[in-house]
């Protein structure tokens, strides 16, 4: 029966439905599973509707990275001990729609943007000298340490989940979780409350520059306007003619 089903979906015309099928029937029921799991097997009773919401995104993201992925087509279809006529077209093709079913899921992991605007990377140094610079970063290693595996986060995953639509092998299932694992992290340390207290600070800082660049354009317009002297109006002379 087991072979039956594998030469079903392995045949050249029907691949290309069951894939698409099978795809679009874990995005509808991975939030009902999650859900349940969480209530059943977790016994998790008290949960924000923010991280329920993240989490559930996070579930059927990966459920379905996991269905993009090469390995998974190869357990699934067994690409590689079958041939058809046309097999590198369907091939190609195949590869093209887990890529673009990838991209997806790397779209849909939650908190993406507010995770870049809160944590955008290590501070700025403000000192100039060798010594200072190194004293600055003696005292804050800590927040260049998050700094710096906050960029990691956010350039590194999108990286991983797309190594696994191609590579197969221990390689892609170690990209697979690391991807996986990144994403839940992203949002796990991302808070809409940590969100609006940062674009308010953000905007108080933005007012009060905004305030000092209007009163040193003040300042130098007034200064500018009482340094000038009037200018003098000189007499005009007439030369006398000159006679022979």
């Amino acid at each position: 029966m087991g072979n039956l089903v594998h030469w079903l979906f392995n045949l050249p015309g029907i691949r290309l439905i069951t894939k698409p099928i099978t795809r679009m029937l874990l995005k509808l029921i991975a939030i009902p599973i999650f859900r349940f799991l969480l209530k059943y097997l977790l016994r998790v009773d008290v949960i924000s509707q923010e991280l329920e919401k993240d989490l559930s995104q996070w579930f059927r993201a990966s459920v379905l990275l996991l269905f993009a992925t090469h390995n998974m087509e190869e357990i699934l279809f067994q690409t590689s001990t079958r041939e058809f006529k046309h097999e590198s077209v369907i091939d190609a093709v195949s590869f093209g729609l887990r890529l673009f079913l990838a991209i997806g899921c790397i779209e849909g992991m939650p908190d993406q943007e507010l995770f870049r605007f809160i944590h955008p990377g290590p501070p700025k140094v403000k000192a100039k000298k060798f010594g200072d610079i190194l004293r600055e970063l003696r005292q804050n290693w800590r927040a260049w340490l998050w700094g710096v595996a906050c960029i990691h986060l956010s350039r590194a995953s999108p990286v991983f989940a797309i190594i696994t639509v191609f590579q197969v092998g221990p390689v892609g299932w170690i990209c697979y979780w690391l991807a996986v694992a990144q994403y839940l992290v992203i949002g796990l340390a991302t808070s809409r409350d940590k969100a609006i207290d940062v674009l308010t600070s953000f905007d108080a800082e933005v007012a009060a520059r905004r305030a000092e660049l209007l009163s040193e354009l003040q300042a130098t317009t007034s200064e500018s306007t009482t340094s000038t002297p009037n200018a003098a109006v000189q007499p005009v002379v007439e030369v006398p003619p000159i006679s022979n």
